[in-house]
C-alpha cells in the first residue's frame, strides 16, 4: 500500500532528525516540491496517498538532504525577505540573519530622499541589493563585488 503524506513526513523526519535541526520543515519542503504543491496542501490533505512517481522524486531529493546538501541547493531557491531567489551550488545561500541589515536600512529610510543612490559593496549573490531595489523602487541600487 502507498504511504500517505503524513506517513512520509513522519518517517522521513525521524530519519533526518539526527542530521538536521529543521528535519520536519526540510521534509515538508522536499515533499511539497515533489508533489508540485505548497506546504498548506500537505496539512490539508495529510491522509492523501503519495503516488509511486512522486515518492521516487521525493526519495531522490531526500537522499541528497540526508548527506547534508542544503535545501536551497536541492530546490534551487531560497526565500529572502519577501523575494524568492534562485540558488545554485556555486552561490552563497542568503541567510535569515542578513535580513537584520534590511531592517536597519528600513529604520533609516524615512531620512533618505526618494531617489537615493545606494551601493552594496561586496554584494555576493546580490540578495541585499535586490531587496532594497524591490522595497525602494525610486532608489538607484547597484551591487558591486
Amino acid at each position: 500500500m502507498r504511504p500517505s503524506i503524513e506517513q512520509v513526513i513522519r518517517q522521513s523526519s525521524q530519519q533526518l532528525a539526527a542530521s538536521s535541526e529543521s528535519a520536519k520543515l526540510d521534509v515538508e519542503l522536499l515533499l511539497a516540491h515533489s508533489l508540485g504543491k505548497d506546504r498548506t496542501y500537505l496539512f490539508t490533505w495529510s491522509d492523501k496517498l503519495v503516488s509511486e512517481e512522486d515518492e521516487c522524486t521525493f526519495l531522490a531529493l531526500f537522499s541528497r538532504r540526508l548527506v547534508g546538501e542544503p535545501i536551497a541547493y536541492i530546490l534551487g531557491q531560497q526565500e529572502f525577505w519577501d523575494l524568492t531567489l534562485n540558488t545554485a551550488q556555486h552561490t552563497l545561500i542568503p541567510r535569515a540573519d542578513t535580513e537584520t541589515l534590511i531592517e536597519w536600512v528600513l529604520t533609516l529610510s524615512d531620512d533618505l530622499p526618494d531617489h537615493s543612490n545606494v551601493i552594496d559593496l561586496g554584494t555576493g549573490t546580490g540578495a541585499i541589493a535586490l531587496v532594497l531595489a524591490n522595497e525602494f523602487p525610486g532608489w538607484n541600487v547597484q551591487g558591486v563585488d
